[in-house]
């Protein structure tokens, strides 16, 4: 491992026996998800290696949970749920893909099969049942209230401790959801170009696709105003913040990156989005930039050796990746610490 000093002690590179899938950030802890099944807790700062667990069958997302204290992992073939303050692995099922959702205060959402179970913040006990029966669950996400929306084939349905609360329909299969805990706002994409968006109060927009491509991802920023809509062929940002509940009908259209990763909204807000892919670029955007009649320039960049495959923010100024040779580092950004 190689330590570069910076202002901030960010720069370092360290390599480990396993393609990362994801990596997640949580105070000064970082965890890194490998395709293998091996995910490792490391320190944020300087990347010291601190703990390592094995997920049989493999990992694909991790998440911190909203107080730092315990990371679910969702792989295919199962899920676990790590509490990093004593090493305790809480909970873990194999047998079947799984996704994870976290709420607000705590709660995790695990999909498997046809199956979605909430469990109670560190605890690992189950809360209430959300869906059990034999269909085919696409993505769980928390919404506005404390509700569990769940895409179920051609319909999500929003859920609390009482059951199933109503219903929305959509001629097409959906496939991916986005929302935030505390915003108004839940987005769904699915086998067709477009996304589709409710509002809290009953508002419905249709946004257009750029392009004949169906979204591969969906990002809402932290205050759930900005929406990232990831295809092949590039990223393409709403602002749902307009007056008056109306999405805004201009979207920013940014350039694609070769065999791209998920895009990430900065914490702290400000219109800014990092995007990495298989060029080995990190790269800064700032949304709010420019005019919507044109493409969107980058803010700032920085070079790695091999395609990064995940991505997260460390503060407001620095970046944590992880790249398809096995390495996973900092960068920090010098440029972003006053916007």
């Amino acid at each position: 491992m190689t330590v570069m000093a910076t202002r901030t002690g960010l720069g370092w590179e360290h390599g480990i026996d396993d393609v990362p899938s994801d990596v997640a950030i949580a105070g000064g802890l970082c965890v890194v998800a490998g395709v293998a099944g091996g995910v490792r807790l490391l320190d944020a700062a300087t990347g010291r290696f601190l703990a390592r667990i094995v997920v049989p069958g493999g990992v694909y997302r991790a998440e911190f949970s909203p107080d730092g204290t315990v990371v679910a992992l969702a792989g295919p073939t199962g899920y676990a749920l790590w509490r990093v303050t004593d090493g305790a692995l809480v909970l873990r099922t194999p047998g079947l893909p799984a996704r994870c959702a976290w709420s607000a205060d705590g709660r995790c959402a695990v999909s498997f099969g046809g199956v979605v179970r909430v469990y109670a913040p560190g605890t690992g006990t189950e809360s209430w049942p959300a869906v059990d029966g034999r269909v085919r669950v696409d993505d769980v996400v928390w919404v506005d209230g404390g509700a569990l929306a769940v895409a179920l084939g051609g319909e999500v349905h929003m859920y609390g401790p009482r059951g199933r609360t109503n219903v929305w329909t959509w001629p097409v299969p959906v496939r991916l959801l986005a929302g935030t805990p505390g915003g108004a706002w839940l987005c769904a994409a699915g086998d067709v170009p477009g996304v589709q968006v409710r509002g809290a109060g009953g508002t419905h927009e249709d946004l257009d696709s750029v392009g004949d491509l169906p979204a591969v991802g969906l990002a809402l920023d932290a205050g759930g105003g900005r929406l990232a809509v990831e295809d092949r062929a590039g990223l393409t940002v709403w602002d749902l913040a307009a007056r008056g509940g109306r999405v805004r009908p201009r979207p920013r259209r940014l350039p694609a990156q070769p065999r791209a990763c998920a895009p990430r909204w900065r914490p702290a807000g400000g219109g800014l989005l990092a995007t990495s892919g298989g060029d080995g670029m990190l790269v800064v955007w700032d949304v709010r930039a420019g005019s919507a009649r044109k493409a969107a320039t980058p803010l700032a960049r920085r070079h790695v050796s091999a395609p990064v495959a995940a991505l997260a923010w460390h503060g407001t100024d620095a970046l944590l990746f992880a790249d398809r040779a096995g390495r996973v580092g900092a960068r920090w950004f010098p440029e972003l610490t006053n916007r």
